[in-house]
C-alpha cells in the first residue's frame, strides 16, 4: 500500500512537472515570437529611418551642389561688378575731363564771340557813313534804297510810311526769312530777319516790311542815317500831343484801308445785348451805325494796318491791325510797342515777343 501511494505521488508529480515544462515552453515561445515581432518592428523602423536618411542625404547633396553653383555665380557677378565699377570710375574720370574740355571750349567761344563783336563795332566805326540826300522833306540813303516822306507832329518829325529797307545802315544785308522755319530759327537764335506780309512783295509796296526786334536793335543800325526807331517814351509823347490814347488812334489812322467793324453800339457785348441793339436790331452787318475802321489822319501819320507775323511764322490781321516796334526792351524776351486797330480809335500800348514780325516807323534824330 505504501508503495502504491508512493508510486501514485511520483506519477502525479511527474505529470505536474511535465505540464509545468510545457507551459514554460509555450511562454518562452510566446516571448520569442513577441521578441521577433519587436525585432521585425524595429527593423522596419530602422529601414524607414535609413530611407529617410538616404533621402535627406540625397537632398543635402543636391542643395550643396546648388549652393556651390550659386557661389560660383556670385563670384562671377562680383567679378563683373568689380569690372563695371572700374569702368564707371574710368568713365567718371573721362566725363570730368570732357566737362573741363567743354567748359574751356565754351569760355574760348565766349571770348572769341566778344572779340568778334568788338571787331565788328570797330569796323562799323571805320566804314564811312553813306551820305544822306534830303530834298523836299524826304530822305534817301545810298545803302538803303527808297525815299521816305516825313511829317512834323508837335516837336517830333515822323516818317509817313513804314520802313522798307533790306540792308542795315552800313550796307550789310538783313536776312530775309520766307519760310516759317527760317523765321522761327531767326527768333530762336536772336538774329535779325525781315519779311513781306504773306511773303508777297506787293504788300511791301503798301505796308513796308515786317522786322523782328533783333533787326530793330542790331548795332549796324536799321534806321537810315539821321533817323532812329522811337523809344516807348517817344511813342507816348506822340500820343499825348494827339490828345491821349483814347483819341490819338483816329488821328493817326489813314482815311482808307481799314476794315469796318460791325455795329459800334453793340459790338463786343453779349448775344442778348446785340439782339436788343436799337441801332442794328441784332443784324450788326446791316447796322445804320457801323464802326468804320478808317481814321481821319488829321495828324498826317498815315497809319496803315500792315498786320503781323507771329513767332511761329504765321501771318495775321492785315487790314485790321497795325503794329510798330519801339526800341525799348521789357525783359529778356519782350519789347514795348504800340498798335492801332480797326475796332476802336485808340493808340494801344503793349509788350510783344522780340521774335515777332512788326512794322517800323522811324523818327528823326
Amino acid at each position: 500500500m505504501k508503495i502504491y501511494f508512493l508510486l501514485s505521488i511520483a506519477f502525479l508529480t511527474g505529470i505536474s512537472f511535465s505540464q509545468s515544462k510545457k507551459e514554460q515552453i509555450e511562454i518562452l515561445t510566446n516571448r520569442v515570437d513577441s521578441l521577433h515581432n519587436v525585432v521585425n518592428s524595429e527593423r522596419k523602423i530602422n529601414n524607414d529611418k535609413t530611407n529617410q536618411i538616404n533621402s535627406l542625404n540625397s537632398r543635402i547633396v543636391g542643395l550643396e551642389s546648388d549652393i556651390s553653383n550659386l557661389n560660383k555665380k556670385i563670384s562671377g557677378l562680383e567679378a563683373d561688378k568689380k569690372e563695371l565699377n572700374n569702368q564707371i570710375s574710368a568713365n567718371k574720370t573721362n566725363l570730368t575731363a570732357k566737362d573741363k574740355e567743354l567748359s574751356d571750349l565754351q569760355a574760348e567761344l565766349t571770348a572769341k564771340t566778344d572779340s568778334l563783336e568788338l571787331l565788328r563795332t570797330e569796323l562799323t566805326k571805320l566804314k564811312p557813313a553813306p551820305k544822306p540826300v534830303v530834298t523836299n522833306n524826304t530822305v534817301s540813303q545810298v545803302a538803303q534804297t527808297g525815299s521816305y516822306k516825313s511829317i512834323k507832329i508837335g516837336n517830333q518829325t515822323w516818317m509817313t510810311s513804314n520802313l522798307n529797307v533790306s540792308t542795315f545802315r552800313n550796307g550789310e544785308a538783313i536776312p530775309e526769312a520766307k519760310t516759317n522755319e527760317e523765321w522761327k530759327r531767326a527768333g530762336k537764335n536772336k538774329q535779325p530777319a525781315w519779311c513781306y506780309y504773306d511773303n508777297d512783295p506787293k504788300n511791301g509796296a503798301k505796308y513796308g516790311k515786317l522786322y523782328n526786334w533783333y533787326a530793330v536793335n542790331d548795332p549796324r543800325g536799321l534806321a537810315p542815317l539821321g533817323w532812329h526807331v522811337p523809344t516807348d517814351e517817344e511813342w507816348t509823347l506822340l500820343s499825348d500831343y494827339l490828345g491821349g490814347n483814347d483819341l490819338a488812334g483816329k488821328k493817326m489812322k489813314s482815311t482808307s484801308g481799314w476794315n469796318s467793324y460791325g455795329c459800334k453800339r453793340c459790338d463786343g457785348g453779349s448775344s442778348q445785348f446785340k439782339a436788343n441793339c436799337t441801332s442794328c436790331k441784332g443784324t450788326q452787318s446791316n447796322s445804320t451805325d457801323p464802326f468804320i475802321g478808317n481814321g481821319s489822319n488829321s495828324s498826317g501819320f498815315s497809319g496803315l494796318p500792315g498786320g503781323t507775323r507771329y513767332t511761329g511764322g504765321n501771318f495775321f490781321e492785315v487790314d485790321g491791325y497795325g503794329y510798330w516796334w519801339s526800341i525799348t526792351e521789357n525783359g529778356t524776351d519782350y519789347a514795348w510797342s504800340c498798335y492801332l486797330l480797326h475796332s476802336n480809335d485808340n493808340l494801344n500800348r503793349l509788350y510783344a515777343y522780340k521774335a515777332g514780325g512788326w512794322s517800323v516807323r522811324c523818327l528823326r534824330d
